[in-house]
């Protein structure tokens, strides 16, 4: 059970460190992007930089241990495909009950609570006040800013999530029925958020949206379910901003 906390919990902090070296306004100055801008483009090179090699490289390194090469071969769980009904009827449900979760519960959880109780993150870096969606005139006005959401969405949208279910649903998720049994997707799931070190105060709302798909990878053994949801949640975000801008 250590070593699977471990292996969900510490990719996290090179994602961590990533997102703060990368939030450099060198960073954003050499790619022609106004500095305001560049905790997003931080978060955007971690996962290209951190998240993607780190994960993928634990899964290769147990291809490597398992076969001798590397490969991902007899390393992933929960590969079993499903019928085009299943997919039909319960990723449009859970992606709509995901969108509901962040778009409208979230919004109403009160502010102040939220800084008191994550005062001590710096917020310079905080993801949220960096996108400054309540001023759209201003954020579209910003250098860059539409080459730095194209970027988002090819990270923070497709690539990231890919890469995350694949370890965090393929690989840790059917590990954890030897000692957590029918509770393996909650705790994965908690784990799972609590990974998310540069958003803390997204982890009730998050792990409220995401239970329900946890449980129904581990039901029906097909990881395809989360990361279809996954993928289409994430990219449908950074679609809406993006339309948004380009309507200023």
């Amino acid at each position: 059970m250590s070593k699977s906390l471990l292996l969900h919990l510490l990719p996290s902090i090179p994602i961590f460190i990533g997102l703060f070296l990368f939030s450099a306004p060198v960073f954003a100055e050499f790619l022609g992007i106004d500095v305001d801008l560049k905790v997003i483009l931080g978060l955007n090179l971690a996962i290209f930089f951190t998240l993607v090699p780190v994960q993928l490289g634990i899964l290769f390194y147990e291809g490597k241990k398992l076969n001798g090469r590397y490969t991902l071969k007899g390393v992933l769980g929960n590969l079993e495909k499903s019928t085009l009904k299943d997919y039909l009827i319960f990723v449009p449900i859970l992606l709509i009950f995901s969108i509901v979760m962040f778009t409208l519960i979230a919004p109403v959880v009160n502010p102040e609570i939220v800084k008191a109780l994550f005062s001590w993150y710096p917020e310079e870096y905080n993801l949220q006040n960096a996108m400054n969606l309540d001023d759209l005139q201003v954020f579209a006005a910003y250098s860059g800013v539409l080459f730095l959401m194209v970027l988002y969405i090819i990270g923070n949208g497709i690539i990231g999530p890919f890469v995350e279910e694949l370890y965090f649903r393929g690989y840790l998720l059917p590990r954890m029925d030897a000692y957590a049994n029918k509770w393996a997707p909650a705790l994965n799931v908690v784990l799972f958020s609590l990974y998310h070190f540069f958003s803390p105060w997204e982890n009730p709302i998050r792990i409220i949206a995401l239970l329900p798909l946890g449980y129904l990878v581990w039901w029906k053994k097909d990881m395809r379910f989360s990361m279809l949801v996954h993928i289409l949640l994430n990219t449908a975000g950074g679609l809406m901003i993006l339309m948004a801008i380009l309507t200023v």
